[in-house]
């Protein structure tokens, strides 16, 4: 039915007594995602982001008060890329993980219980364990 013919069948209901009460513009109830308009972003905002692509999204979404789903929104609309944090933490993370292995490895030879060499090294017994897994060391799983 055209706009014209659409006309013509509201005329004849109006005609033969009946009302048309218009309830709601149902056809733009639902938007058509692909054709939806983003809201402006201030562009101090999305310099900002990009001055923490390389600290990572959580660094920004603290800093700029926001929270990380919306600044990795306006990323995404601007093409800005974060860098991982775990990628760049986990290198520095087992760096200083690997100086403690000599002394686990000693305290693990010496009979000591998981829970005694977190004491001593001042970490988890979980910590403890992915050392231990990522080094090769052998642990003891009972107190002596």
């Amino acid at each position: 039915m055209n706009a014209a013919e659409l006309q013509q069948a509201i005329a004849q209901f109006e005609a033969s007594g009946g009302q048309v009460l218009v309830v709601a513009d149902s056809f733009r109830a639902y938007l058509d995602p692909l054709h939806v308009s983003v809201p402006p972003v201030d562009a101090d905002l999305v310099e900002a982001i990009r001055g923490f692509a390389d600290v990572g999204v959580c660094a920004a979404a603290k800093a700029l008060g926001k929270s990380t789903r919306t600044i990795n929104y306006i990323a995404g609309l601007y093409g800005i890329k974060f860098a991982t944090t775990t990628a760049a933490t986990l290198d520095e993370q087992r760096k200083a993980e690997a100086k403690l292995v000599p002394r686990i490895r000693r305290l693990a030879q010496a009979n000591m219980s998981q829970i005694a060499i977190a004491e001593q090294v001042g970490i988890s017994r979980m910590t403890l364990r992915r050392i231990a897994r990522f080094h090769g060391l052998t642990l003891n799983s009972r107190a002596s």
